[in-house]
């Protein structure tokens, strides 16, 4: 990739242009958006920019943490956004100094290219480098969306098919997938956490502390993006709890089928273990033992083993154990 050169006036929407130096001297922005970099770009911009040489190199060699940092001559933010497939974070640096705005980044982020087209729709004369942060933050924010739903969706669709197990045998091989897709989902909604907590920080620090807000209008679009977030943030808490009960309630679903089948196997060894000790005795290699001689010893033996037996099962189905 290469760096990207757009600049807006008073009667000029964002333009793009090959050349720094094309660049009217009438521009009241100048957005330099550094994708994919190449070693060049990453000298030009070290050399012709006076920031801290850490921080340049962090976006260049890393994803730095999400931030918000306000120095004499420029800000230094990192915000982040998440990789479709595994939710893994992605950081977009952003130096404001003055009329200057610096994105860099190594990953494509399709909300730069909306808030571009968003000013090429309508054109705003008095559009400044902060608006376009904004802009910038509330179009990645609202894109945590598209996450949060989806990871949603799948708690909701997976709960439906967790609590159809009741009509099901429970076994081991059900068992371990359903652990295995709960422990799935718990990642993702960890992953995203790691997203969404951080950016939720940051916004905060920017109502509060930063001087990225200069008026009333960033002021309420800022307010108007916290509330996005803390929306998110309270679903993935209410998927994550929803995920916690789905665990609790399968396991002790599955504990109580155990026991069941425990308490089964325990009453058939009890009913067994008579019968086992009647054989064990008669079992013996004694010389002399009466009942071996009787005529009808056999079933008589036979007899008191099946009494035993059926007394056993009344027993247990009175005291409803069966």
């Amino acid at each position: 990739m290469t760096m990207t050169i757009r600049y807006q006036t008073k009667n000029e929407p964002l333009t793009q242009v090959e050349q720094i130096s094309d660049v009217p001297n009438d521009a009241t922005i100048v957005w330099l958006d550094f994708e994919e970099a190449t070693s060049e770009e990453n000298d030009f911009l070290i050399e012709n920019y006076n920031f801290n040489y850490l921080e340049l190199e962090d976006a260049i060699k890393g994803v730095p943490r999400v931030k918000y940092k306000s120095y004499d001559d420029y800000q230094y933010m990192v915000f982040h956004s998440m990789h479709k497939d595994n939710f893994t974070p992605i950081a977009l640096n952003v130096f404001l100094d003055g009329k200057t705005l610096i994105t860099y980044h190594q990953h494509h982020f399709e909300s730069l290219m909306e808030v571009v087209k968003m000013n090429a729709r309508k054109h705003d004369p008095d559009l400044d480098c902060a608006d376009i942060v904004i802009h910038i933050l509330d179009m990645m924010v609202d894109k945590y969306f598209d996450f949060v739903y989806t990871i949603e969706d799948e708690v909701y669709s997976f709960e439906d098919e967790v609590y159809s197990f009741e009509d099901a045998h429970v076994d081991d091989t059900h068992s371990k997938k359903v652990m295995d897709n709960v422990f799935q989902l718990r990642s993702n909604l960890i992953k995203i956490k790691r997203v969404l907590f951080p950016m939720q920080e940051l916004v905060n620090t920017i109502k509060t502390e930063g001087n990225l807000i200069v008026d009333y209008k960033h002021s309420m679009y800022i307010q108007h993006i916290d509330d996005h977030i803390i929306k998110q943030n309270n679903i993935i808490r209410t998927s994550q709890e929803m995920t916690n009960e789905i665990r609790e309630n399968f396991e002790s679903y599955s504990s109580f089928r155990m026991n069941s089948i425990m308490q089964v196997l325990t009453l058939v060894s009890v009913i067994f273990s008579p019968l086992t000790f009647i054989v064990g005795v008669y079992g013996m290699n004694f010389e002399y033992m009466p009942e071996l001689k009787w005529h009808y010893g056999y079933f008589i033996c036979l007899t008191i083993m099946l009494l035993i037996s059926i007394a056993l099962i009344l027993f247990f189905k009175k005291k409803k154990w069966f």
